[in-house]
């Protein structure tokens, strides 16, 4: 699957006089029910209604309605053109339609026959138009439209495909994996009937292009590129040729240096400690483009107390209705929308003043930080209010799982069914220790969860400490202290860690692209008011594997993550004075846990 916005159509040819055929134009005019506002409810690719097909025979489909002159293609739903000669010109095609999703975001998959689909991006709920150049057009061509990424669906109108030996599709660019600051290597794929590429590469003065190669010829479909300035960003695109016709540009790439890892950075004792806060220090990282002060508040109880140690009402949410949700991201960390920092989300929503979920096919989720809940022998209590609502309103009967975590273990499952109405729900578990993670799963077709409040509370005694993440404070690549302010007393104290991110390259089935890569976190520096702060290294005394998992042991508590041989983050957590197990599927992992790292085969 290619991944694009929109793919420009533009292309230079001095044979202006070729051919252009329209070989299909369909406006939906025909389709008078319901508006774009309120489209009708009634299926019209249904067996039992038949209209999309008496009026366009051939088409088909699942969960189209009329919608006042276009169509409206629902979560879940697609739409097939009949079967079309589309092979003249050649099979060049240039297709164009517009779209306009029901929710603020969304995406549409269009594919050509039964090939590969491509995938449109769009990101407000305004009528965009979409336009592409693609080869592949048969005798017996039909496009099919399936929305992604939505929940209310997916309007379509404007459908029109030409054919003509003058169109020539821009080549699809990929983000190249060898690139070290001063070399790289520009990647894209071939284009049908292409006889060659022009390359440009570039950096930027403004809005301006400086040359480093400009109309460069390539053969093949990658070139080398050295010698260049480390201190610079370079970008570059790739047009096809084909005699005398050239393609619009491809997508623009801008070059990122492929790191494979970053180094822990070494936190520094505060110093400016006062009772209105203090100031963190690290020694800088080679390639760090920025840096995470992950803080954690430390509090003696003076007497026997409930103490909510994570106390979320949501308030941070300010975008976005229950009628009329935002999506801001598939999955993500939550620090914009949460009080306490470390939440994360995935297949989520925003609605002013609660946090939503809205599930695609799988279990929409939202997992809180990691939490010490190993006072009172590991009890707590968990009181939720949230409702599950439809298009109609309040839904009676849906379920929500609660599991709670320690570390990666999953201790114990909970299912929760849900009234009508906005309602308290209470889950009282024995299962909590130092690093307890509670999840919410909510799995009900076109259903959304909202959640209202998220409170976690713990009878302590006087003496417990209790530990809460208070903040992550964030600083550019060139810095190397920030500034905290919070409150500190004889019975109140922080610690701190820190952690390194530079972006990279990552490699996938469908391509290239960039992410960040995240360093292990630094040894913890403890703050307290008397003006010191001490260095607690965290240290693995040995790191192991065993059939199905790994097992570290570790003097004192250390800050674990496991990374697999692409990169990526397999598990992260903390591990316990003593031995942690984790558990992963076989394979090769780099774990650092605390100032060890360590190569381990699970088998």
């Amino acid at each position: 699957m290619a991944f694009a916005l929109m793919a420009a159509t533009a292309f230079s040819v001095s044979a202006a006089s070729s051919e252009i055929s329209v070989v299909l134009d369909q406006n939906f005019d025909a389709f008078t029910e319901g508006s774009q506002d309120e489209p009708a409810t009634v299926d019209i690719s249904s067996y039992s209604s038949g209209k999309l097909s008496t009026i366009l025979p051939g088409w088909t489909g699942q969960y189209v309605y009329e919608a006042g002159g276009c169509l409206k293609i629902g979560a879940s739903g697609n739409l097939r053109t009949a079967s079309t000669n589309m092979s003249s010109g050649g099979g060049n095609l240039r297709i164009t339609f517009k779209v306009k999703t029901l929710d603020n975001v969304g995406a549409i998959d269009v594919q050509l026959g039964y090939n590969t689909a491509k995938t449109f991006y769009v990101y407000d709920n305004e009528w965009t138009t979409i336009e592409y150049i693609t080869n592949g057009g048969r005798a017996t061509s039909f496009l099919n439209f399936k929305p992604s990424f939505v929940v209310n669906g997916m309007l379509i109108d404007d459908l029109k495909v030409e054919t003509s030996e003058s169109f020539l599709a821009a080549p699809e660019v990929n983000q190249p994996i060898q690139a070290d600051g001063v070399s790289f290597t520009a990647l894209w794929k071939s284009v049908t009937g292409a006889t060659g590429y022009l390359l440009d590469v570039y950096t930027k003065d403004g809005d301006n292009r400086v040359y480093t190669l400009q109309d460069y010829s390539v053969t093949g479909t990658s070139h080398y590129v050295s010698d260049l300035d480390a201190t610079k960003t370079y970008f570059y695109t790739v047009r096809a040729v084909k005699d005398d016709i050239i393609s619009a540009e491809s997508e623009e790439v801008e070059v990122v240096k492929n790191i494979t890892s970053l180094d822990a950075p070494v936190a520094l004792d505060a110093t400016a400690v006062t009772e209105n806060g203090f100031t963190a220090h690290w020694e800088a990282v080679p390639d760090a483009t920025r840096y995470e002060v992950n803080v954690t508040r430390h509090e003696i109880l003076a007497q026997d107390a409930v103490v909510n140690v994570i106390d979320e009402d949501f308030s941070k949410v300010t975008s976005g209705t229950i009628t009329s949700v935002d999506y801001p991201s598939t999955q993500e960390y939550l620090d914009a929308y949460t009080q306490q920092p470390g939440w994360y989300g995935y297949a989520h929503c925003l609605a002013s003043g609660y946090m939503g979920l809205a599930p695609f096919g799988t279990a929409a989720t939202i997992t809180t930080p990691s939490l010490n809940l190993s006072n009172n022998n590991g009890t707590f209590q968990l009181k939720v209010n949230m409702v599950s609502r439809n298009y109609s309103g309040a839904v009676e009967g849906d379920t929500v799982m609660v599991n709670i975590y320690n570390g990666n273990d999953l201790v114990e499952s909970v299912k929760l069914t849900l009234g009508g109405d906005f309602a308290d729900y209470t889950v009282t578990s024995d299962k909590g220790n130092d690093n307890t993670f509670i999840e919410l799963s909510y799995l009900n077709g076109s259903d959304k969860l909202f959640i209202d409040y998220f409170v976690v509370s713990q009878q302590l005694m006087a003496g417990d400490e209790v530990a809460q993440p208070v903040g992550v404070y964030e600083a550019d690549g060139d810095a190397t202290s920030i500034a905290v302010y919070l409150p500190l007393s004889d019975k109140l104290s922080y610690t701190y860690n820190v952690v390194a991110y530079a972006p990279t390259v990552v490699s996938s089935y469908y391509g290239n692209y960039v992410d960040e890569i995240a360093s292990s976190p630094s040894n913890e520096i403890e703050v307290k008011l008397n003006n010191t702060s001490i260095s607690k290294v965290a240290v693995a005394t040995s790191i192991g594997a065993v059939p199905g998992a790994i097992v570290i042991n570790s003097a004192i508590q250390a800050p674990v993550i496991v990374y697999n041989l692409s990169g990526q983050v397999a598990s992260r957590g903390i591990a316990k004075a003593g031995t942690t197990t984790i558990n992963l599927a076989p394979g090769i992992y780099v774990v650092k846990a605390g100032d060890m790292t360590q190569k381990v085969l699970i088998k």
